[in-house]
């Protein structure tokens, strides 16, 4: 991976204390990479990847590919979209005509309703704290 990170400062034409000022890392720690002596986290791969978009992870993480990623993203609207459902037929529609039911409401009475004449006696209220009050009305 260190001839991979070498490889891509030396095609955007960095020096490795740019590289490390681009990507935000320290300059030493370009340093110890490029020379072998650490492997590089995964935090600065990330860091590369992410000042870099153009870079393809493939190629940064396993050597596989190229350098900058190929694929060019199509805009929304370059293709001509056709349907993919035929077209359904046309359904006439028939002016149905609907007849008026009216309701004699005169003949039909609604039941009367009738008052039960029961008094409160007593009205209870209970609280959280398990106590209560009583209510008498007046008579």
């Amino acid at each position: 991976m260190e001839a991979r990170i070498q490889r891509l400062i030396g095609s955007e034409n960095l020096s490795p204390t740019k590289f490390a000022d681009i990507i935000g890392v320290q300059r030493s720690a370009i340093s110890h990479i490029l020379s072998g002596r650490n492997k590089p986290s995964f935090d600065l791969i990330q860091k590369i990847l992410t000042k870099f978009p153009r870079v393809s992870s493939e190629w940064l993480l396993m050597g596989r590919g190229e350098i900058y990623k190929t694929t060019i993203q199509q805009r929304l609207f370059d293709t001509d979209m056709k349907p993919t459902v035929p077209p359904e037929p046309k359904i006439e529609i028939k002016a149905a005509v609907i007849q008026e039911n009216t309701i004699n409401t005169s003949a039909s009475k609604e039941p009367e309703i009738q008052i039960n004449e029961s008094t409160i006696e007593r009205i209870i209220i209970f609280y959280r704290d398990k106590s209560f009050k009583e209510y008498f009305p007046e008579k």
